[in-house]
C-alpha cells in the first residue's frame, strides 16, 4: 500500500494472488484479446484515442459526459458477441474478481460505497446490464493490444476519490518495460504481467512505459464514472432535473472530496484486523 502523509491508503500495488496458475490466468487472457482484436469492428476513435495508439473498447454502464440518461455503452451488433465471449471467459472472470476482492479488502468502506451504488441502480433499473456478477464496478475496459502504452493521462469521469483497478497482462520483460509512471507522486513502478494496481485514476496523471518490439502487453481495467454516483445522489435522474424541482444536494463539493477521502483506510487500522 501507498499511503499519504495521514497514513490513509490511497492506492496499492497489490501484484499477483499467491495462485500457482495465475500465469495460465495471464496467458489466457492474453490470447483471448489477441482473438477479439482480430474479430473486433473498431471505430477510428478506438484505434488512436487520447490514452495512447491502441485498439481498446469499453463495456458497462454509462453516465456522463453530456448523456441525458442512465444505460449501458452501445455497441455495434456485430461486437456484442465478441464482448460477451470475452465477459464470459473464465480467466476474464478471476482477472475481474481478483480487481474487487482487492479493493474489498484494501478500502472496505469505499467499496461498500461502490457496492450501496451499485445494487441501488440494479434495483431502479433492473434493464441494466452489469459485467461480471458479484463486482462492483460499473465499467471496464479492455486495451487489446498488442503493445499497450498509454500516454500520460487521467481518467477525469471516473468517481474523484474512486479507485481503479488495473491489471496489466502479456508477455514481457517487467524490468526492462511495462513500467507504469506516476507523475504527481515522481514514481516509476515495475508492472509485471498478470500484477495489480488499485489507484485514484481520476486524480494521478499516469502512463506507463514501451516494451520490447517482439513483446507483448495488453491491460484491463474496471471503474466507476463519477455520474453513477450522481445519478443515485440526485433520486435516479439528473442533475438539471434534481435541481429544477428545487432540491439541494445535501453537501458542497469540498464536503463530497472530504466524505470520499474518509472512506480510505488506514495502514495502522488494517494491520489490527
Amino acid at each position: 500500500p501507498i499511503t499519504d502523509k495521514n497514513d490513509r491508503i490511497f492506492m496499492v500495488l497489490v501484484g499477483q494472488p499467491q495462485d500457482a496458475n495465475w500465469e495460465h490466468v495471464n496467458h489466457e487472457v492474453g490470447r483471448a484479446f489477441d482473438d477479439a482484436r482480430v474479430r473486433f469492428e473498431f471505430e477510428p476513435e478506438q484505434v488512436d484515442h487520447r490514452r495512447g495508439p491502441f485498439p481498446a473498447f469499453a463495456t458497462g454502464i454509462s453516465y456522463g459526459g453530456g448523456q441525458t440518461h442512465l444505460k449501458n455503452l452501445n455497441q455495434k451488433p456485430q461486437n456484442q458477441g465478441i464482448i460477451d465471449t470475452l465477459l464470459s471467459h473464465k480467466s476474464v472472470q478471476r482477472i475481474a474478481g481478483f480487481g474487487d476482492a482487492s479493493m474489498k479488502l484494501f478500502a472496505p468502506r469505499l467499496h461498500a460505497y461502490y457496492s450501496e451504488t451499485i445494487e441501488g441502480l440494479k434495483q431502479r433499473h433492473p434493464d441494466l446490464k452489469m459485467n461480471f456478477s458479484n463486482n462492483v464496478f460499473g465499467s471496464a475496459t479492455f486495451n487489446l493490444g498488442p503493445q499497450v502504452t498509454t500516454r500520460e493521462h487521467v481518467d477525469n469521469l471516473n468517481l474523484p476519490s474512486g479507485w481503479c483497478a488495473i491489471t496489466a497482462i502479456g508477455d514481457y520483460d517487467p524490468t526492462e518495460g511495462g513500467h507504469i509512471i506516476l507523475w504527481d507522486l515522481h514514481m516509476i513502478i515495475e508492472f509485471p504481467p498478470g500484477a495489480l494496481i488499485l489507484l485514484p485514476s481520476a486524480m494521478l496523471r499516469h502512463s506507463n512505459t514501451t516494451i520490447g518490439a517482439n513483446e507483448r502487453r495488453y491491460s484491463f481495467t474496471q471503474y466507476s464514472a463519477g455520474g453513477l454516483f450522481r445519478w443515485v445522489e440526485c433520486g435516479f435522474t439528473t442533475q438539471a432535473n434534481f435541481l429544477a424541482k428545487g432540491n439541494r444536494f445535501k453537501m458542497t463539493g469540498r464536503e463530497r472530496w472530504t466524505q470520499g477521502v474518509r472512506m480510505y483506510s488506514t495502514w495502522s487500522e488494517l494491520c489490527e484486523h
